[in-house]
């Protein structure tokens, strides 16, 4: 007997064997038991996510023998013949190969030809999508008053291409992707029963989330591996799949959080120089960046393996959100571009270079204003020390002279400091509390005046505004700036709406705070 693939080997003959889609088979056995079947159904989702599968076991069931209750027996003549394809009673059509509206009326003349004594006649069109516009109008008639017994099944990837007038007249059903971990489940049983039992538990789940929800897909994957000899591990899935692997994207990404141009480089040239496509590389690294991302910002708990876990939450806290978002951005943009670049080895190449040289908005404004700043901050640091600390002092200091410690630290504090600093103080957020940091990025400090810091926030973040301006979100961002300040500020927040209608500005208390900072508080007598 010829070879049969592992997912026609392995494809469901009764609805108790579909994997993920119980909302469907669940709705089609109630039909079944209370004799309430569809004329017509549109089976819509992702490839390889059972869609032809269902229909065919709708039609076994449908026409089976010796059906007890409503799964198909699978071994009367009928049910054999579906299975085999040689059924007079179904037909399955390929849309993409007969898409024009000749088909579509031969089509229409069969279903007239009534079927046998008590069978249904189902026709399956895949991809049905791909009809031209006269084909659909041509079996819209049909589909409004199909003659007896007679059911139609569309399946198709595309729903929104389907005509509206087609909608209208079918039962539609959404196929969902599987769970990962459903998948691995399943090719976890396929492996026991053609005992093979060396295959590692990681390299099926390498399968399963490369097969991206089809488990169509993940069978033939599986295939495709399974025929190298000994223990199958995640390593010699890599290599099937043409794939880096996550340890590899690690690397990468530590690279990127070193700055290091050299490295980075070189190890990309190693995974080119394996056979591995320059695209590939940059879409795992991705890939990586994703669950990175999705941990650092709502602390998921990333999907690699066990034991880069750990490692993956270290670089996540590292790299911070916004190095996150810049890498993030600046590969998006240029995958696109690599698609259809005539030289992939240069232009990943230039990718990574320009994710390791990006700044973030925040850190560019820091570093060109670093110089200037520091003179400011050092006149003020100067200017905040109380006169008679200049001096040892062994008294305990009264509570009157904490209070003018802290007017005096106070008085002398300008925006401009508060600007300068500001990346510590999102990081202390962030430290103290990640979700609050998330909302804060949004805003920038506006003006100071006395002890009251407002932060203006851009149009369209009013949501990220008035998460700030909650009593426990508002507490860990005073609580951060009494920190890094040494002086309690209160928070104040605006809109950028809210400054142009000319509410509140930075006012002349806060250009004189300047003044102080930059020229001394001496005063001078100015003579004509």
């Amino acid at each position: 007997m010829s070879y049969l693939a592992l997912y026609r080997e392995w494809r469901p003959r009764t609805f108790g064997e579909i994997v993920g889609q119980k909302h469907v088979s669940r709705t089609l056995m109630n039909a079944l038991k209370t004799d309430r079947v569809a004329h017509a159904y549109l089976f819509s989702g992702p490839r390889g996510t059972g869609k032809t599968t269902m229909a065919k076991i709708l039609a076994k069931a449908l026409n089976c023998e010796e059906r007890e209750g409503v799964e198909p027996c699978n071994h009367c003549p009928s049910c054999v013949s579906i299975d085999q394809g040689s059924a007079m009673e179904v037909m399955e059509i390929d849309a993409a190969s007969n898409r024009g509206i000749d088909e579509i009326r031969d089509l229409r003349d069969k279903v007239k030809l009534v079927a046998a004594k008590g069978k249904h006649k189902v026709y399956i069109i895949d991809e049905v999508h791909m009809l031209t516009m006269e084909a659909f109008n041509a079996l819209l008639k049909t589909l409004e008053e199909p003659p007896e017994r007679v059911i139609f099944v569309l399946a198709t990837t595309e729903a929104h291409k389907i005509p509206l007038t087609i909608l209208s007249r079918v039962q539609r059903f959404e196929f969902q992707r599987i769970p990962t971990g459903a998948i691995q489940i399943r090719l976890a049983q396929v492996c026991e029963a053609i005992g093979r039992q060396d295959v590692e538990a990681e390299a099926l789940r390498v399968i399963a989330r490369k097969s991206e929800g089809g488990l169509r897909d993940a069978l033939s994957i599986l295939d495709q591996c399974l025929i190298q000899d000994g223990p199958l591990g995640p390593d010699a899935v890599y290599q099937v799949l043409g794939m880096v692997g996550e340890s590899f994207s690690a690397d990468l990404l530590e690279m990127l959080l070193a700055a290091d141009y050299g490295r980075a480089l070189e190890r990309l040239g190693e995974g080119i120089d394996s056979g591995r496509d320059p695209r590939q590389i940059i879409r795992e690294l991705l890939d990586y960046l994703r669950q990175v991302l999705l941990y650092e910002s709502a602390q998921q708990a990333p999907i690699v393996a066990p034991h880069l876990q750990e490692r993956l939450m270290h670089q996540s806290r590292e790299a911070g959100l916004e190095r996150i978002l810049a890498w993030i951005g600046v590969l998006l943009q240029g995958e696109g571009e690599l698609r259809y670049a005539g030289n992939p080895r240069l232009a990943a190449e230039l990718l990574l270079v320009k994710a390791i040289h990006v700044r973030t908005e925040g850190e560019a404004k820091r570093v060109s204003s670093d110089k200037a700043q520091q003179e400011v901050a050092a006149r003020s640091q100067v200017k905040a020390l109380p006169s008679s600390e200049a001096v040892p002092r062994t008294e305990l200091t009264t509570e009157t002279e904490t209070g003018s410690k802290t007017d005096s630290r106070a008085a002398v504090l300008v925006l401009g400091d508060i600007e300068s600093h500001w990346p510590n103080v999102l990081e202390m957020v962030r430290e103290r509390k990640r979700s609050t940091h998330a909302f804060l990025l949004e805003g920038r400090p506006f003006a100071l005046a006395g002890d009251v810091l407002t932060l203006v926030f851009k149009a369209g973040y009013s949501f990220h505004r008035d998460k700030v301006e909650q009593v426990e979100n508002r507490g860990t961002v005073e609580a951060a700036l009494a920190s890094v300040f040494q002086v309690p500020l209160k928070l104040k927040t605006l809109m950028e709406a809210d400054i142009q209608e000319g509410n509140p500005s930075p006012g002349e208390e806060e250009i004189v705070q300047k003044a102080v900072a930059m020229f001394g508080a001496d005063l001078v007598v100015v003579k004509d």
